[in-house]
């Protein structure tokens, strides 16, 4: 009983203090290694925005119970994401020994001033400085692009209705019509230092700098012209 009772004791011990029970890599390696791949990726992200903007990230804890086997070589982690903010995917693997590898997930959060919407603003009405502010806000949520200068807006018309406190994204607005359906213009013609000035008749709206339909009220023709004033269209022949 005494011989046995000892062997049982040594077992034991072995289980709990021997090389398979001390090398096994836990959740919090797993995490660190996490972290520290995660903190090099902001220092990229950092320098390629500048210091316009604010970066924070946290990592999805991993199972405390969680013990992969013994890596001999330090764990390798890689972005397995297409995006490199918001939701990412890492892959932490271990190259060497008896090869294995998991994928943890992390958040990170790109803090920027951007243009945001401070009442509602109707479709098609033009935006004023009264409607917009600079606001930071987590950019990483956001669908579409935004915008980082009041200027890029003010003037613009909005294409949709607007909601106070949203920012304002790209698909939201439009330059404002200077030319519209229907309306005469005048069509202006150059070739070769000759210049041409005849009426036309404006078949779409159009936006400074955008190419329209024009009839020219003359010959009847359909030409597509450059809008390049109020009421004015320019021609390239």
């Amino acid at each position: 009983m005494r011989v046995r009772s000892f062997l049982l004791l040594l077992s034991l011990s072995l289980s709990l203090f021997g090389p398979q029970a001390s090398a096994a890599v836990g959740s919090k390696t797993i995490e660190d290694r996490a972290d520290q791949f995660l903190q090099l990726h902001i220092v990229e992200l950092q320098a390629f925005y500048d210091d316009a903007v604010r970066i924070e990230y946290q990592i999805n804890p991993l199972d405390p119970r969680l013990a992969m086997a013994d890596c001999p070589s330090p764990l390798d982690a890689k972005l397995k994401s297409r995006n490199t903010i918001g939701n990412i995917n890492l892959k932490i693997s271990c190259p060497d020994g008896r090869p294995w590898s998991l994928y943890i997930q992390a958040k990170v959060s790109l803090f920027r001033s951007v243009v945001t919407a401070v009442m509602p603003v109707p479709r098609g009405a033009r935006i004023s400085a009264e409607h917009v502010e600079m606001r930071e806000v987590d950019t990483s949520r956001l669908n579409g692009s935004y915008f980082i200068s009041l200027d890029e807006v003010l003037n613009m018309e909005a294409s949709r209705n607007l909601r106070a406190d949203n920012v304002v994204i790209a698909s939201y607005i439009n330059p404002p019509l200077v030319v519209k359906k229907g309306e005469m213009v005048q069509m202006t013609a150059q070739s070769s230092g000759l210049m041409v000035k005849i009426s036309g008749e404006a078949l779409m709206d159009g936006y400074l700098g955008q190419q329209i339909s024009v009839r020219n009220n003359q010959s009847k023709r359909v030409v597509e012209a450059k809008v390049s004033a109020p009421g004015q269209v320019t021609i390239n022949m």
